[in-house]
């Protein structure tokens, strides 16, 4: 019989990243009979996400982030008449939001027109709508396996389909403030306008 691989090198990758795996090892080293060194091996390899929920490597993480806000200063490109209201670092769950979601980081930008979240380096959006499409804002807790962590939810409708965005910061309560502020002024901007355009006679 020809032996069978169950898993795959992808199923693997995914458990790793996900779930983490934790190895631990005793090792002895004799001569003659006589034991002379002792090696004890403990790892735990996971993804980032995954590390945090368990509390590991958050110092780490912290002085990352830290260092990205005073280490670069390279800004996304506004639009002609785009001013920025607000602006802060955090990472986004979009589309996915179950536990094993991509939390993707980066800085958060609030203008007079959208929200969007601005990869620096190589620079990209991974995330943007525009302040009418968000219909919806609330913080809630989530429960993971080391405590509980708040989480800002954004309803949004595009088109025809509506989904939900994930977003995690450290100012969740100043940034929820902001957006409901700037929805506000958006949508009454966008009633006098309608009221001032002229109608056919």
């Amino acid at each position: 019989m020809e032996p069978s691989r169950n898993g795959s090198l992808a199923d693997l990758l995914d458990r790793i990243l996900v779930k983490g795996v934790v190895l631990h090892a005793d090792l002895v080293i004799s001569v003659s009979g006589v034991p002379l060194i002792g090696v004890n091996l403990r790892a735990a390899i996971a993804g980032m996400k995954t590390m945090l929920d368990y509390g590991m490597m958050e110092a780490w993480d912290q002085k990352i982030r830290e260092y990205a806000l005073e280490s670069d200063e390279e800004e996304p490109p506004l639009d002609g008449d785009e001013e920025m209201v607000y602006k802060t670092f955090a990472s986004l769950c979009w589309g996915d939001i179950s536990v094993s979601g991509v939390w993707r980081p980066g800085y958060l930008y609030l203008t007079n027109k959208r929200l969007f979240l601005f990869r620096r380096k190589p620079a990209k959006i991974l995330f943007q709508v525009a302040l009418h499409e968000i219909k919806g804002l609330t913080i809630e807790r989530e429960k993971y396996l080391r405590q509980e962590e708040e989480c800002l939810l954004l309803f949004v409708e595009n088109g025809q389909s509506n989904s939900v965005a994930l977003l995690r910061t450290d100012e969740m309560r100043e940034i929820e403030r902001m957006i409901e502020e700037r929805i506000k002024v958006a949508s009454a901007s966008r009633v006098n306008r309608g009221k001032q355009a002229p109608t056919d006679s």
